[in-house]
């Protein structure tokens, strides 16, 4: 597998993992809405005092790359993406939510007896 798939899907099983453990769902949306900018839907279930489920939709990236210092995050986002996330007339936000993954590939998940 491309090691940029690998980032991408791997950056989706961190989400999901958040995600389920905060007691939200977690969609991959149809293709189309990926091409708007939309790669995944987080959606929280409805109470007796509301009429529609919360939901957040999120544009993610993934990188290796140096993008912290002591005050900010640099990320270099295509004019495309950025403008998809700051559509006003949506349904649900737009956040962009960037994974940071080690560069080596050996150190993405570790595991341990305990």
């Amino acid at each position: 597998m491309d090691i940029n798939l690998q980032k991408e899907e791997f950056s989706y099983a961190y989400i999901y993992a958040v995600a389920s453990s905060a007691g939200y769902s977690f969609q991959k949306p149809s293709r189309s809405q990926d091409v708007s900018g939309i790669d995944i839907s987080i959606t929280g279930s409805v109470s007796d005092d509301t009429l529609y489920e919360s939901q957040l939709d999120l544009q993610v990236k993934s990188t290796s790359l140096s993008i912290l210092n002591e005050e900010t995050i640099r990320y270099p986002l295509k004019l495309k993406n950025y403008n998809e996330l700051r559509k006003q007339k949506t349904i649900a936000p737009r956040i962009l939510v960037l994974v940071l993954i080690p560069e080596n590939l050996n150190e993405w998940l570790n595991q341990s007896e305990t």
